[in-house]
């Protein structure tokens, strides 16, 4: 209804290429880029630099992608979109509108927060101070110009704990969970002390308490994944592993993984008074992660960022079955399966995971090669384990 521009129409049907011509090479063309990079500033030019970013890092091209997501941020910055009078303004007009400007932006924030964690060489670059934006709305607020959009911005998001109306949309969960991330990455860059982990170990045990139990189901009654849900189980699960790692046991039997792309380098590790328990978060978020996967054979809606989050939960069970830790080798091992055989699927749609699915292989031949060495296998016949009497 809103007649977008051919530029952004011509990304989205390119981006749909990936998935009707499943494990075809499609060329990029330079095109895409030059049409968005020559027309006049707006939200959907905004709005297709985010795209591009997207499928540039599907497609294996970071330096590409992290170009996108910065000419993405300065658009939204000379629009201001970062200003909540704008989309105040604009919801006069149009209430759609205005809501597409908001989550514009966020995604923008959630986009951007996503490279830094899984990108190799990946950094922030999103560095305003908290947005007054209000966070997104449900659909069936504003689809059909419906006016009054109640929400709340990310200012609120602390004080809604102790209010009596807890519940925000399933978007606006989606922002709050990488808030978190965005929190966790940087302590873990900045080495932060003791004290900040364990506030920020309790806002993910928060979070999960507060998050509605017909959001955490995640599939739905008839059988589909619920995306949004999907990726903001994805977030806080990818940002327990980014704050208890560096304090785990786990950083000296890391294995050697620099070949895979989405697998971002650890933290020099920092000694801790309770490694285990750091250990025993960082092996449970992995194993969260492969059990996202688990929950339906099709991979057509997953985001290209899950095949990277596949590979960082990986590269943890990895971890965790070259080191003495006590875990169940068995579970790990066929988790550390469940994860390469969903990136061989998802492997005919984006490159990035593909490239990651004979690494990883290697990689676990080179832990089983090193366990036997030792003495000890790491799974029996069919990794079933065998009841005890």
């Amino acid at each position: 209804m809103s007649s977008p521009p051919q530029y952004l129409v011509n990304i989205v049907e390119f981006i749909g290429l990936h998935h009707v011509s499943a494990g075809q090479t499609l060329e990029c063309s330079n095109d895409l880029w030059m049409a968005t990079d020559n027309a006049e500033l707006a939200l959907e030019k905004t709005q297709a630099y985010v795209l591009l970013c997207i499928l540039f890092h599907g497609r294996k091209a970071p330096e590409c992608a992290k170009k996108c997501i910065g000419c993405a941020i300065d658009c939204s910055l000379r629009l201001g979109l970062h200003c909540r009078e704008l989309s105040d303004t604009v919801e006069v007009q149009s209430t759609a509108r205005a809501e597409s400007m908001r989550r514009t932006l966020w995604e923008i924030f959630i986009v951007d927060t996503l490279l830094a964690a899984v990108q190799v060489g990946g950094t922030l670059q999103f560095n305003m101070e908290t947005p007054d934006v209000s966070l997104p709305s449900e659909d069936k607020k504003f689809v059909g110009g419906h006016s009054g959009v109640f929400s709340i911005s990310a200012k609120d998001l602390g004080r809604r704990v102790f209010s009596d109306e807890d519940r925000i949309s399933a978007l606006a969960y989606r922002v709050e969970a990488t808030f978190i991330l965005r929190h966790c990455l940087i302590a873990c860059e900045t080495h932060a002390p003791e004290d900040t982990l364990e506030v920020l170990d309790s806002m993910i045990s928060a979070w999960f308490h507060r998050w509605p139990s017909d959001r955490s189901t995640i599939l739905q009654m008839d059988g589909k994944v619920n995306q949004i849900d999907f990726q903001t189980a994805m977030i806080m699960h990818c940002a327990s592993i980014y704050l208890h790692f560096p304090k785990s046991s786990l950083a000296s039997f890391l294995p050697i993984t620099g070949e895979v792309f989405c697998s971002r380098p650890p933290p020099i590790p920092s000694p801790s008074l309770n490694p285990q328990m750091h250990t025993a978060k960082v092996a449970n978020a992995a194993v969260e992660l492969s059990k996202l996967a688990s929950l339906s054979t099709s991979v057509t809606g997953n985001s290209p960022f899950f095949a990277c989050t596949l590979v960082l939960s990986s590269i943890i069970q990895m971890t965790v079955l070259s080191a003495p830790t006590g875990q169940p080798f068995g579970k790990h091992y066929s988790y550390l399966a469940l994860n390469i055989g969903v990136l061989k699927s998802m492997g005919s749609i984006w490159k990035i995971a593909a490239c990651s699915v004979e690494n990883l292989r290697a990689t676990t031949r080179e832990v089983e090669a090193a366990s036997a060495e030792a003495g000890h296998e790491l799974v029996g016949p069919m990794f079933i384990p065998v009841p005890q009497k």
